[in-house]
């Protein structure tokens, strides 16, 4: 399917140099490169990109106003739909707001990886306290 670019949502907060720059430069492309599928979640009424922020910007940035997407069936909505409430608290509501955040691969492994593990232990938490109260509220 095709989406509208600027109605994905992140779940991520930072780039990796690397990644953006690896691209050819979106002068140069234009509107027709193909930046491949990305994955994304349905939850509520926004989709959440799962895989593929880099090639979203990119598409962007070459002046694309749609990309081609795949449900991400892989499970962890809940986990995701956190992450990309922890954009929003971070003022990153669109890829664009991550042009700002992109680090060398070295700064954001141990960044991202760091704040993934932390932030996956405490949401993990978090969901299980929920799935509890919910199991106790069916009682």
């Amino acid at each position: 399917m095709e989406v509208n670019i600027t109605d994905l949502h992140p779940t991520q907060t930072i780039f990796i140099r690397k990644e953006v720059t690896s691209y050819p430069d979106a002068g140069s492309v234009g509107r027709n490169h193909q930046c491949g599928s990305i994955s994304v979640l349905a939850f509520g009424n926004r989709f959440l990109i799962t895989d593929g922020h880099h090639r979203a910007y990119q598409a962007l940035l070459a002046g694309r106003d749609m990309i081609s997407a795949e449900f991400d069936r892989d499970g962890g909505d809940e986990l995701y739909a956190l992450y990309a409430q922890a954009c929003d608290e971070r003022k990153i509501s669109s890829v664009l707001d991550l042009k700002h955040r992109i680090l060398p691969q070295d700064e954001y492994e141990a960044k991202w990886y760091n704040w993934c593990d932390g932030f996956n232990q405490a949401a993990t938490l978090l969901l299980e306290r929920q799935s509890d109260e919910i199991d106790k509220a069916n009682r």
